[in-house]
């Protein structure tokens, strides 16, 4: 008598895991790809935001150096900023040992004039690739 048992064969197994296995070769890198690109994101709004505040403070001062409480930045970027009476420069640096460490984009600048920048970029990088604008 023959008996029919359900189930599956090693050989099936070990050929899911394979297409598995190739498909989270593809995958893997263009995801970690993806997340810095939102990292960068974060950045971005972050020193628009910092802008802002300093646009605000500069209306009902006059000047932009006396300005309290802006942020440091956050998990993967330190800002630091360069107050003077009438003009400002923030910078952002990815902060050693961060999913950013050693991005390509290096590290992102903005003045008062709104000119935006990328320093210590990977070469033929943009500022469209980086900023996002």
């Amino acid at each position: 008598m023959y008996r029919y048992v359900a189930g599956f064969t090693l050989i099936e197994l070990m050929i899911v895991v394979v297409i598995t296995g190739i498909l989270g070769a593809f995958v893997y890198p263009l995801y970690g790809d993806y997340v810095k690109r939102a990292y960068r994101s974060q950045v971005v709004v972050l020193l628009t935001e910092q802008a802002q505040s300093l646009e605000r403070f500069y209306t009902k001062n006059a000047v932009y150096s006396g300005m309290k409480d802006l942020s440091s930045g956050n998990q993967h970027y330190d800002i630091s900023a360069d107050l003077v009476d009438h003009g400002y420069w923030l910078k952002a640096t990815p902060k050693q040992g961060s999913a950013m460490a050693g991005d390509s984009c290096g590290s992102f600048t903005l003045a008062h004039t709104g000119m935006a920048t990328i320093t210590q970029a990977a070469p033929g990088l943009t500022m469209q690739q980086c900023w996002g604008r």
